[in-house]
């Protein structure tokens, strides 16, 4: 009995046989790219300009006509080359008649409503012409046959890979409708059912396979990926935002109302993404002991939602959006006061004197207000306690007290600079 090493041997010597039988012509074609071309492709190439002509009409793509073309030796053993010949060898290389017999005999299929005998079809079209006109309409017409069967899954990867192969396809403003639908049916049983990520589905061909949110939001992406100005460009983006809202992921729904002010400020959804972008931001803002960029940011768009939309507004939006201003206004004035709690209790007056003056100048409507004043009139006069018992050692030892003292320089100039801007040096300014 043959062992494993000669069995492979002979196979391995079989299957080069059989490449040097049926594909050796076509190995050789291939050429290294300083290499001269042949008198015969040189004089093909001629005469097929002679027969097209300069401003011949044709319904070739990129890759219908393959006899003018070569591939070089290093681009001879990638896997689509491969795959290419491959198919040459065994009789299913790009063949025009054959695409389009089947071409027809699915659309006669497609009009008669026999979608499962029209999609095979259609896939031979793909498979026998590629990169041509017929395979753009042969991948329209596969991706409504699985529309139109419920297999919605299969139907959004086979719009995606028709936008992805023919990015300028006439049938983009209609993928884009689809897909839009399906994300949206995707969304609502999602929201129904509330089916686990993790958890296959095995029945419901109608449904991806995992995580049926995930592929709805997806879907809503290729939407507004593959046709950024189109009609649904931003609906989809509003759909998102309010997906992660309700789901209460409020910075996935900041950054897609943020999106959609910025990418899109014509669209009908303009205020909603303001006032309910205000509102994710306040929900994402975590406290006063976690950075507070996202509550800056809020107090500013409450300010824009008021001017930009004064005749827009009704009184109970706008109230809402006064109490919302309130809301972040209390939590500004929390953030300074546990500043300054925490350098007062260090004994650090001068930078507890800064935030207590910015209590009381730009909040002095909250309830800290009164507090932050008396806070500072009690520490006014009162110097910062050096934590160095010993400073002429410290310098010698520890060089790094020259950066402790540019720090309490720059303490001393965001003080000085409060002070120009209408906090007296005595008392804390007064509204």
């Amino acid at each position: 009995m043959p062992d494993r090493r000669s069995v492979s041997i002979a196979t391995t010597a079989a299957l080069f046989g059989c490449v040097a039988a049926g594909g050796c012509a076509s190995f050789q074609a291939a050429k290294w790219p300083w290499s001269k071309p042949d008198a015969a492709v040189a004089a093909k190439e001629a005469d097929l300009e002679k027969q097209l002509g300069a401003d011949a009409d044709s319904e070739v793509i990129s890759s219908e006509y393959t006899g003018a073309t070569q591939d070089y030796a290093f681009d001879y053993l990638k896997g689509d080359n491969i795959k290419k010949q491959w198919k040459k060898m065994i009789g299913r290389g790009p063949n025009e008649q054959v695409a389009r017999a089947a071409m027809a005999e699915a659309d006669a299929s497609f009009k008669q409503g026999d979608y499962q005998a029209a999609m095979p079809q259609y896939k031979k079209v793909i498979d026998r012409w590629p990169d041509s006109v017929l395979e753009e309409d042969a991948l329209w017409q596969l991706a409504e046959c699985q529309f139109f069967t419920d297999q919605y899954p299969k139907a959004e990867d086979t719009y995606d890979e028709l936008v992805k192969k023919f990015a300028n396809t006439k049938y983009l403003d209609r993928i884009a409708q689809r897909q839009f639908v399906i994300a949206q049916y995707w969304i609502a049983l999602d929201e129904k059912h509330r089916y686990p990520t993790i958890v296959p589905n095995l029945f419901d061909r109608s449904r991806p396979l995992f995580d049926t949110r995930g592929r709805a939001l997806k879907a809503f992406d290729h939407v507004r990926i593959n046709d950024p100005r189109g009609e649904l460009a931003d609906d989809s983006v509003m759909a998102q935002a309010n997906a992660h809202f309700l789901d209460r992921q409020w910075l996935d729904a900041d950054y897609f109302y943020g999106l959609l002010r910025t990418e899109y400020p014509d669209s009908d959804f303009l205020l909603q993404a303001h006032l309910l972008g205000l509102q994710a931001k306040l929900r994402a803002y975590q406290g006063p002991g976690y950075e507070g960029g996202i509550l800056d940011e809020a107090e500013i768009l409450a300010d824009q939602v008021l001017v930009q939309f004064p005749d827009q507004l009704g009184r109970e939006e706008e109230a809402r959006v006064e109490k919302t201003r309130a809301e972040i206004a209390a939590q500004q004035a929390d953030r300074h006061w546990r500043r300054a709690e925490f350098y007062a209790k260090g004994k650090h007056y001068q930078s507890a004197r800064i935030y207590y003056a910015l209590i009381a100048r730009d909040y002095p409507s909250t309830m800290l207000a009164q507090a932050a004043q008396e806070k500072y009139n009690a520490i006014k006069d009162l110097n910062d306690v050096s934590d160095d018992p010993f400073p002429m050692l410290t310098r010698v030892l520890n060089p790094d007290s020259l950066k402790e003292a540019e720090l309490d320089a720059m303490a001393e100039a965001e003080e000085q600079t409060a002070i120009a801007r209408g906090v007296q040096g005595d008392e804390p300014p007064r509204f």
